[in-house]
């Protein structure tokens, strides 16, 4: 691939009504100091295509003004979704696809590490392919990308790994800007379990299983920053992740006998189930907590009661109970109130 056939017009784009031709999925995490430059050239990139669009930007689990900045792009075709725990990247990109209309779904990352511009030409690409997928690769003849040396170690190892372990003919699985077809999203994305760092190499790996085997690798440039989040405790959840789709592919066979609880246009009712059902385990959490170390501070009390009286002499054993029974009723009145609270 040698750049775009043609130049996209330079008259802006306005957009219609009519269902969009693309989605643009941008999950975002801890983006607030650029996320409104980012989707600003993105917009504007898109705008020139000349085809109807959307961008769905999902700000995951962000405690900054992250949510606030992307509304800032204040445009009918501009929708912006928040939830307050953070899920990981996989589990944004489902929440945005699941309340997308586009005929092709592209990815992008919020950093802005990838030049929007590249959606252009992947679109060109996927439909001169007829292609099911069209993945950036760091591995293309014609990629310029500057990363860190070890990075470049990280990954060529763990691209290796890939190859041996599911044979995909795909030398990059990570580069966060990919476009699928809507159908192969609608019959693989009720299948993914991974929700975090392999999400991308799930929904591959089941892509090919489930027959949409015509990807095409694109030539991708990053070079501005190259922002990165990997560290040994990111590498091993990668690892387990991987090792965790390879067990369900080859052993547990659940790709082949899957009977998903959700279709594809049920899923945005199923993640928000999901986010509530993580919200209740939390706060179950949390007081269960509280309950424990209430309670440990009320024996840690009463021990030190007793203890004060045997040492000091200066009450008895009746005194000491006296001063326990005291306690108690209100004691037992907290631990009512906070399992009460946890079963809400």
């Amino acid at each position: 691939m040698t750049g775009l056939a043609h130049q996209p017009s330079r008259t802006p784009f306005v957009q219609s009504a009519t269902v969009p031709t693309l989605s643009v999925i941008v999950p975002t995490y801890r983006g607030g100091p650029q996320i409104y430059g980012n989707l600003v050239a993105l917009d504007h990139a898109l705008s020139l295509i000349g085809e109807p669009y959307e961008i769905i930007v999902v700000s995951d689990g962000n405690d900054d003004n992250t949510a606030e900045e992307a509304s800032r792009l204040d445009a009918s075709h501009v929708k912006v979704y928040h939830y307050h725990r953070n899920m990981g990247k996989g589990f944004a990109l489902r929440y945005g696809v699941a309340r997308s209309t586009g005929q092709i779904v592209t990815f992008i990352d919020g950093d802005g590490d990838i030049n929007p511009v590249q959606i252009a030409q992947y679109l060109r690409i996927m439909r001169e392919a007829d292609a099911d997928i069209v993945v950036g690769s760091k591995r293309h003849a014609e990629s310029r990308v500057v990363y860190p040396p070890v990075r470049r170690l990280y990954s060529a190892t763990y691209q290796t790994l890939l190859r041996v372990l599911f044979q995909l003919e795909v030398r990059d699985t990570q580069v966060g800007l990919k476009l699928f077809r809507r159908e192969v999203l609608a019959a693989v994305l009720p299948r993914i379990v991974v929700k975090r760092y392999a999400f991308d190499l799930e929904l591959l790996v089941v892509a090919r299983h489930l027959g949409y085997t015509r990807v095409v690798e694109a030539p991708v440039h990053i070079g501005r920053r190259f922002a990165s989040t990997i560290n040994q405790r990111a590498i091993a959840s990668i690892l387990q992740e991987t090792a965790a789709i390879f067990y369900r592919k080859n052993i547990l066979r659940y790709y082949d006998r899957f009977h998903g609880p959700v279709a594809f246009d049920t899923l945005s009712t199923y993640m928000e189930n999901e986010l509530a059902i993580e919200a209740e385990q939390r706060g179950i959490a949390r007081n269960v907590l509280l309950w424990l170390g209430d309670g440990c501070d009320r024996i840690l009390r009463r021990c030190y009661t007793v203890l004060r009286a045997r040492v000091h002499g200066d009450a008895t054993g009746s005194a000491v109970a006296d001063h326990m029974d005291h306690m108690d009723p209100e004691a037992d009145e907290r631990d009512e109130e906070t399992w009460s609270a946890s079963s809400r």
